[in-house]
C-alpha cells in the first residue's frame, strides 16, 4: 500500500506533468511549430526517407544510433511526423523533469506556485521562440541545461548506488545531448563538470573513499556511453564511400564555418598550383559547389592546411598556441565586451539580473565558510562561461543556435544555485519578504518580456508565412513534375526576406520522396546524394544539367530566385569546354501570384 509520502511525490510529478502539458498546449494553441532552418529540414527528409525515398540513419549531423531509431519509428508509420515529435518531447520533457523536481524540492503551495510561475516565465519571456521554432542544436542545449539543473539539485546520497541510480535522467539527458549534436553537447560540459565539482565540494567529508566512488561511477558511466554511441556511429560510417565523404565534410566545415576561404586573386598562385580555376572557386563563394566534382576531399584539405600556414605565418587568420582562428585574444575580448554591453540580449540581461539576485539571497546572507563557498561558485561559473563566450569570439561563431544554449545553461546553473543556497525554511520574517518580492519582481519582469516575444515571434510567423508560400509552391511544382529533376540554387533556396525557408512539423506533413535537391549544402557530395542522382540513372551534377534526357524518362533543370543573375554557371561550363546557354523553360507562382522562382534548361549551342 502507497504510504503518504509517496503519494505526495507522486501528487507532484502529476501536478509537473500537468503544468506541462498545459504550457504545451498553449503554445500549441498560439502557434504551429516550425523547423527552424532547412538543416533541420534536411535531417528530417533523410530520416523520413523524402530525402532518398527510403529512410536512413545516415543524416551526419545526428549520431547515427539515435538517426537509425528515428528512421525506424518513419519505417512502420511513415504518415507520422516523428522527428519534430522527438524535438518537441525532448524540449518538453526537459520542462516537466525541471518542474517535478522544484515541486518536490519546495515545501509550501505558495512557493511551489512561484517556481512553477517563474518557469513558466522563463519559457515564455526568454525562449518562447525556441519552444515553436526548433532547432536540434538548441534542442542539444536544453537537454544538457536539464542534466546540469538535475544534477545540481539531486538530494545528497552517500550509497554510491543509489547516487547512480538517482543520476540516471541526468545522465540520460547528457546521453541524448551528444547523440543529438556532440558539438554542443562538448561546448556544455564544462557547466556540468563544474556542477559535479560543486556537488562534490559541497559533501561534508570531501576526500571519502565513497564520494569517489559514487562521482567517479558516474563519471565514467558518461563517458563510457557516450564512447559507445560515438562508437557505433564510426562503425556505421566506416565503409570507404562515407568515410571519404565524412572526411569531406569536415573540411567544408572548418572552411565555410572557422576560417573562411582565401581570396582567390590574392592566392591565384596557390589555387593554380591545386588546379582550382576562378570558375570553380566562384561555385565554393556561392556555395554551390556540388556542380563541380573537382572540388573534392583533396583540394578543400588542401585549402585548409593553406589557412592554417598562413596563419602560422602572421597572415590571414590568427594562430594562438597552435590554435587557429579568425580572431585573436584581443579582437575576442573586444567582442566579448560588446557582447556584455551594446549587444547584449534579453536572455543576457536575465543571466546578470540573476547574478544579482544570487548575491543578494545568497552571498550575502551567508557566513563565514558558506559566504566564501558561495562567492567561490560564482566566480567559477563566470570563468567558464568567459572561456566559453571568448572561444566563440575568437572562431566568430556567436550565432544564436549555439549562444541560446549557452545562455540556458547558465542561467539553469544559477538557478540551480539558488534553489540549492537560499532555502526555503528557517529565514527570518524580513528575509522572506525579500525573497517574495525579488521572486514577483523577475516573474514579473519575465511576463512582461512574453508579452514583447509574442509579438516578435507574430512578426517572424507573418514573414515565414510568405516565405513557405514560395517554398511551398516550388516543391508543389516539383511534385507535379515527377519524372524530371530540379537542382536548387544554394542562396535561392536559405531564405526570403530574412525569413528561412522551412517547414511545419505537423500541419501540411509531407513525406513523400522529393525529386529536387540543392547544389551545394552540408549533405552535397555524399553518397546520399549520389543515391538521388542514380535514381535518375545520373552520373553527376554537371552533365544532369546539361544532358538530355535519360532513356525519354528524365531531365534535369536548374532553379534560381526570380531574374537572379547566372551568368557564372554559364562561365562554369564554357571553362570545360561547353558551350550552354540558360533557356527559361518555367516560372514558379505562389497563390497570390507573386514570382517566386525561375526554372531553367541548359541546352548545349
Amino acid at each position: 500500500m502507497m504510504d503518504d509520502r509517496t503519494g505526495v511525490k507522486a501528487a507532484k510529478v502529476c501536478g509537473a506533468f500537468v503544468y506541462t502539458l498545459m504550457l504545451a498546449l498553449l503554445l500549441s494553441v498560439l502557434f504551429d511549430f516550425y523547423y527552424d532552418l532547412n538543416d533541420d529540414t534536411m535531417i528530417k527528409d533523410i530520416v523520413s526517407g523524402a530525402y532518398t525515398g527510403s529512410p536512413s540513419g545516415y543524416c551526419i549531423q545526428m549520431l547515427y544510433p539515435l538517426a537509425w531509431c528515428i528512421a525506424l519509428f518513419y519505417r512502420a508509420i511513415p504518415a507520422v511526423p516523428w522527428f519534430g515529435l522527438f524535438l518537441c518531447l525532448c524540449q518538453f520533457g526537459v520542462v516537466f523533469l525541471i518542474a517535478a523536481r522544484l515541486l518536490l524540492m519546495m515545501h509550501s503551495a505558495g512557493t511551489r506556485f512561484m517556481v512553477l510561475a517563474a518557469e513558466a516565465a522563463l519559457v515564455l519571456g526568454l525562449f518562447l521562440r525556441e519552444f515553436v521554432i526548433i532547432q536540434y542544436s538548441v534542442t542539444s542545449g536544453i537537454c544538457m541545461a536539464g542534466a546540469v539543473f538535475l544534477f545540481l539539485t539531486a538530494p545528497k546520497i552517500d550509497k554510491p548506488s543509489l547516487f547512480f541510480r538517482r543520476n540516471l535522467i541526468p545522465l540520460v539527458l547528457v546521453v541524448l545531448s551528444f547523440m543529438i549534436r556532440t558539438e554542443v553537447c562538448l561546448m556544455l560540459m564544462p557547466f556540468l563538470l563544474l556542477a559535479g565539482l560543486v556537488r562534490w565540494c559541497g559533501e561534508d567529508k570531501i576526500f571519502m573513499a565513497v564520494h569517489f566512488r559514487k562521482y567517479f561511477m558516474l563519471f565514467v558511466t558518461a563517458l563510457l556511453c557516450m564512447a559507445a554511441v560515438y562508437s557505433l556511429d564510426l562503425v556505421a560510417y566506416r565503409e570507404s564511400e562515407w568515410s571519404s565523404f565524412r572526411r569531406f565534410f569536415d573540411a567544408r566545415t572548418k572552411l565555410y564555418d572557422f576560417y573562411g576561404i582565401p581570396g582567390y586573386e590574392d592566392h591565384r598562385d596557390f589555387y593554380e598550383a591545386i588546379g582550382l580555376s576562378r570558375e570553380s572557386y566562384t561555385l565554393l563563394e556561392n556555395y554551390n559547389f556540388a556542380l563541380d566534382d573537382s572540388i573534392d576531399t583533396w583540394r578543400l584539405e588542401a585549402i585548409v592546411a593553406y589557412q592554417e600556414q598562413l596563419a602560422e605565418q602572421g597572415g590571414g587568420l590568427h594562430d594562438t598556441f597552435g590554435f587557429v582562428s579568425r580572431n585573436g585574444i584581443k579582437d575576442a575580448l573586444w567582442n566579448y565586451r560588446d557582447q556584455l554591453q551594446g549587444n547584449l540580449s534579453l536572455a543576457g540581461a536575465a543571466v546578470i539580473v540573476l547574478y544579482l539576485v544570487y548575491f543578494i539571497l545568497c552571498v550575502i546572507p551567508a557566513k563565514g565558510r558558506r559566504r566564501v563557498e558561495a562567492v567561490l561558485k560564482i566566480l567559477c561559473l563566470v570563468a567558464v562561461r568567459s572561456v566559453l563566450w571568448l572561444y566563440l569570439c575568437m572562431v566568430d561563431r556567436v550565432l544564436d543556435r549555439v549562444t541560446i544554449p549557452l545562455l540556458m545553461t547558465e542561467l539553469v546553473m544559477l538557478a540551480g544555485f539558488l534553489v540549492c543556497d537560499c532555502p526555503e525554511r528557517d529565514n527570518t520574517g524580513a528575509f522572506r519578504m525579500v525573497k517574495r518580492v525579488i521572486c514577483i519582481l523577475c516573474t514579473a519582469g519575465l511576463l512582461a518580456a512574453a508579452a514583447v516575444n509574442l509579438l516578435e515571434v507574430q512578426d517572424e510567423y507573418r514573414m515565414r508565412a510568405a516565405a513557405d508560400a514560395r517554398w511551398g509552391a516550388m516543391m508543389d511544382y516539383c511534385r507535379k513534375n515527377g519524372n524530371n529533376y530540379y537542382v536548387i540554387d544554394v542562396y535561392s533556396s536559405t531564405s526570403y526576406q530574412g525569413a528561412p525557408y522551412s517547414e511545419k512539423m505537423f500541419v501540411d506533413v509531407d513525406h513523400s520522396y522529393k525529386n529536387f535537391d540543392l547544389c551545394g549544402g552540408w549533405a552535397a557530395k555524399s553518397p546520399l546524394a549520389r543515391q538521388k542522382l542514380e535514381r535518375y540513372h545520373f552520373r553527376d551534377v554537371q552533365s544532369a544539367l546539361c544532358g538530355s534526357r535519360t532513356g525519354g524518362k528524365a531531365k534535369a533543370y536548374f532553379v534560381a530566385n526570380a531574374d537572379k543573375n547566372l551568368d557564372w554557371l554559364i562561365q562554369y561550363y564554357e571553362k570545360r569546354g561547353i558551350m550552354v546557354e540558360l533557356r527559361r523553360v518555367d516560372q514558379i507562382w505562389t497563390d497570390t501570384d507573386e514570382l517566386a522562382f525561375d526554372v531553367y534548361e541548359l541546352a548545349k549551342k
